[in-house]
């Protein structure tokens, strides 16, 4: 995934399935690099490179 993709799902006002090594991930916040994202039924947040990031 791209940034500019990334950006528009976090925008977005409907659910997109988005997956970090085939977990179900949140979108919480962009930086220059990498988004901010938090793995889904848990605490745990952390920085990934955009093209980690699919879009299911």
């Amino acid at each position: 995934m791209d940034k500019q993709r990334a950006v528009e799902i976090m925008n977005s006002p409907e659910k997109i399935e988005v997956h970090y090594q085939g977990q179900p991930v949140w979108i919480e916040g962009i930086e220059e690099d990498t988004a901010n994202v938090t793995v889904m039924g848990t605490c745990r947040t952390m920085n990934v490179p955009f093209a980690d990031l699919k879009e299911i």
